[in-house]
């Protein structure tokens, strides 16, 4: 949905918006002020990361155009962009990229209408140039190399002229681009990924994600279990175990351990988390694990794997799948 209403300029508090604590008290940040269409809903469970917040403000407040953020799957590349835009109430176009996705769908194009007429209408691309808001691209680098030369202008902030209809168009100077991609060199098995063109590369700022660190991912599979109204000592217990589990994974997954062909990532850990509440009761009456038994619903893996997880559960969980110490 197109805004009608034209955007306040407003500034928020740093500390008190992202708990950014290394932030001086004073310290502001420029944002929107609260009614526009397609600000992303405040995810009030959200976990803030130090370093990415302090990358982020120092891309936000430097006046950069466009950042680039990479890192391993689900590691919270698209999330914290939402977030950081639901916080400053600043719209954000997203776009899923795909090896078909064009450029010319992105900046706008011809459509036709009832009475037979074309009508420019315009993609999200050139929307946020017109407003001075963001878009981000995601999944980035499934783009085709080629497609994606076709921002390299408006990624500069220079102006481009519509063949169609004549007319030239500055992006405003608050205009962002974001793009979040996934390593095309990562050893997760990802697929169609391109490697992108220089000029485009070069154009964009970059940030590398990886996954929450031990304490900020606890938090927040506490807080997701704790919002269902899960006792507060059972859901540290959960979080802590599933916590510990991925970070072993993720190291034996760099490390090549054999059956290891995979990270667990943080939306897995939330879905094993709540599944292992849901199932406890039941497993416990057949003196099964929930933890174990859970695990294998939140995620797909192979048989090694699932053998090397469960390792994994029962050494630091302190019992196997018949609970057995």
């Amino acid at each position: 949905m197109e805004n009608t209403i034209k955007p306040v300029h407003q500034k928020y508090n740093v500390r008190a918006v992202f708990g950014l604590l290394e932030a001086p008290e004073s310290a502001e940040i420029p944002g929107l002020a609260p009614g526009l269409n397609g600000v992303p809903p405040v995810d009030p469970m959200y976990v803030f990361d130090t370093e990415r917040t302090r990358q982020l403000t120092m891309f936000w407040v430097g006046g950069f155009k466009a950042l680039k953020i990479e890192g391993s799957p689900a590691a919270g590349k698209t999330s914290i962009i939402e977030q950081w835009h639901a916080r400053l109430n600043v719209p954000l176009y997203k776009v899923p990229c795909s090896p078909t996705t064009e450029s010319f769908r992105l900046i706008g194009q011809l459509l036709p209408t009832e009475d037979g007429k074309l009508v420019w209408k315009d993609g999200p691309v050139l929307k946020a140039c017109r407003e001075g808001t963001s878009v981000l691209l995601d999944e980035y680098n499934t783009l085709d190399a080629g497609e994606a030369t076709g921002l390299n202008m408006l990624l500069e902030g220079y102006s481009i002229t519509i063949p169609e209809t004549g007319e030239t168009i500055t992006p405003a100077k608050t205009t962002r681009f974001f793009a979040t991609q996934n390593p095309e060199d990562s050893r997760a098995a990802v697929a169609g990924r391109n490697v992108q063109d220089v000029a485009n590369d070069d154009r964009w700022s970059h940030m590398e994600v990886e996954y929450l660190k031990p304490e900020l991912e606890e938090a927040l599979v506490l807080r997701h279990l704790l919002a269902g109204k899960v006792d507060r000592t059972v859901a540290e217990s959960i979080a802590k175990v599933v916590v510990q589990v991925a970070n072993n994974v993720r190291q034996a997954f760099l490390n090549d351990a054999p059956g290891i062909d995979k990270p667990l990532s943080t939306r897995v850990l939330l879905r094993w988390a709540k599944y292992t509440v849901m199932y406890q009761g039941v497993m416990r009456k057949q003196n099964q694990s929930g933890l174990h038994y859970a695990v294998r619903q939140a995620v797909r893996m192979s048989a090694a794997m699932a053998t090397a997880v469960n390792e994994q559960i029962t050494l630091i969980a302190g019992y196997d799948e018949n609970m057995q110490s």
